[in-house]
This record gives structure tokens, sequence and C-alpha cells, in this order.
């Protein structure tokens, strides 16, 4: 499968669809989730998904900031840093 089919292929849902369901930005440090969607399909989401943050993979939040923003996540084996109004674009289903 090409990049262009996969990112084709991706589905942004809400976050109130499933149970157990929240941001990346809502969670719990060393609390893996599965990476269900994006809240939105614009550029900003598109980018987070070609940085990894796409449907089906794991992300654990790894650290915050002192303020609380920015934070770490690992996801893919990568420790990538997103701002809280981006990691609330990710929607993830709680393990």
């Amino acid at each position: 499968m090409t990049l262009a089919e996969h990112l084709g292929q991706r589905q942004c849902v809400a976050a109130g669809g499933r149970a157990k369901t929240c941001s990346l930005a809502e969670l719990g440090c060393d609390c893996p989730a599965k990476i269900i969607g994006f809240t939105s399909d614009d550029q900003i989401s598109r980018r987070l998904f070609d940085l990894g943050f796409a449907p089906g993979q794991v992300a654990a939040l790894v650290r915050r900031a002192p303020m609380r923003d920015p934070m770490v996540f690992n996801v893919g084996g990568s420790e990538i840093v997103l701002r809280k109004r981006e990691a609330s674009r990710i929607v993830v289903e709680q393990q």
C-alpha cells in the first residue's frame, strides 16, 4: 500500500464515538493508548499523521514540561514533542 492510499483511507472520528476514548492530551503518564483517529481532517492532522500518529499505532505520554505544555509522547519507538492543542486533535482508545 502506498502512502497516498494509506492517507486516503484515513478516517477522522469524533471523541464521543466510542467507549473509553479521549484525546491524546488527556492521557496520564505511562498509560498506553491506541490511536483511532483525529478530531478534524486538516493540514495539522495530516502532519501529525505524517509524524507517526496514525490510526492503529500505540502512543504513550512519557513526560510533561513543568507548565504541563508541551508534552513528550512515545509513538512507533520515537519520542515526539507536541503542544497540548495539537495533542488534543488525536483521538485515542485507552488500553
